[in-house]
């Protein structure tokens, strides 16, 4: 009987032990999933690449001018806190901004590092370029003519410029010292996308120019102009001549024409103009047998005639 109970006894406390192990690994395996998991949440990290990034410029705009620098920066973002990541990309809940501190430097060409201020924590940050170049001068402000401008790929094809005019005819501009002494003019200038081939009247961006026509960077008071171009056909009056061909018929013994016109007015690019001289009617008089009158068209290569058709009276002769 002891012995049957030694056997129970052993057999449940091998049970036991073997369970006992086999709980302590599930345990194990369970609690380094969970911590493995928690692990790898904690260290994800986001990022996120920021383009035309404003830089705000320090320094006293009531003293100095400042040219020849960049507007914008690229900013690289990291952060393992996805809600903050988010807001700074955005432009419209962004709190970190990107800084050059000119207060302390000179006048003259200066470099200058880029920083990022206000930044919210668990958020890094890196600024491209790290620097940027900056002109630093003496402010001045100064009053110029105002000059229309209207280039000659503005005009269609076959339209010449008769007229351009501002309402503006002075305004000031301020610059640097030394820039303020090569600005020659400033420009009115037709908005770019703008090909003419009627008149033209609307607003126009300001520049400064040197007598070259190179920009000068500065500051227009007032900024825009109201531009007014009046723009014409090229136009050419070149004699209308009738050539009569064939054998008169027979019993005929004399055919003379007279054209309703004498001359035609014809316009088109100045190349095209160039290269006509008249404007040549044939008219077949073989089957011409008494007086008629016939209706032919107008034309010369690469240009419109005005008018489009002529009357060319047939006098027949016995």
């Amino acid at each position: 009987m002891k012995k049957v109970l030694r056997k129970i006894f052993s057999a449940q406390t091998s049970y036991a032990l073997v369970s006992l192990f086999f709980a302590i690994v599930l345990f194990l395996t369970a609690y380094s999933t969970s911590y493995n998991g928690r692990d790898l949440q904690t260290h994800e990290t986001f990022s996120a690449n920021v383009e035309n990034v404003p830089i705000d410029i320090k320094y006293d705009s009531d003293k100095y001018f400042i040219s020849g620098y960049s507007y914008e920066a690229e900013v690289y973002l990291t952060s393992t806190n996805r809600v903050k990541l988010d807001s700074e990309i955005s432009s419209s809940t962004r709190k970190f901004k990107v800084v050059a501190d000119l207060t302390n430097a000179d006048t003259g060409v200066t470099t200058v590092k880029l920083q990022i201020k206000d930044l919210p924590s668990d958020v890094t940050a890196r600024v491209t370029p790290g620097t940027m170049s900056v002109t630093i001068g003496k402010k001045k402000s100064k009053t110029f003519k105002v000059l229309p401008r209207v280039d000659e790929d503005q005009l269609a094809a076959g339209y010449q410029l008769e007229k351009a005019s501002s309402n503006l005819s002075e305004v000031t501009v301020t610059s640097d010292e030394d820039s303020l002494e090569q600005i020659d003019h400033v420009e009115a200038v037709l908005p770019s996308n703008k090909v003419l081939s009627d008149n033209y009247s609307g607003q126009a961006n300001l520049q400064a120019v040197s007598a070259d026509g190179t920009v000068i960077s500065s500051i227009i008071d007032p900024s825009k102009a109201t531009l007014d171009v009046q723009v014409k056909k090229l136009t050419k009056v070149v004699p209308v001549v009738v050539n009569l061909t064939g054998q008169k018929a027979e019993g005929v013994s004399e055919v003379k024409y007279q054209s309703s016109v004498s001359s035609a007015t014809i316009s088109g690019d100045q190349e095209a103009l160039d290269k006509v001289s008249q404007i040549s009617v044939t008219i077949d008089i073989s089957n011409v047998t008494k007086s008629q009158s016939k209706s032919v068209t107008l034309s010369a290569d690469g240009v419109t005639v005005e008018p489009e058709k002529a009357t060319i009276a047939l006098s027949v002769t016995k």
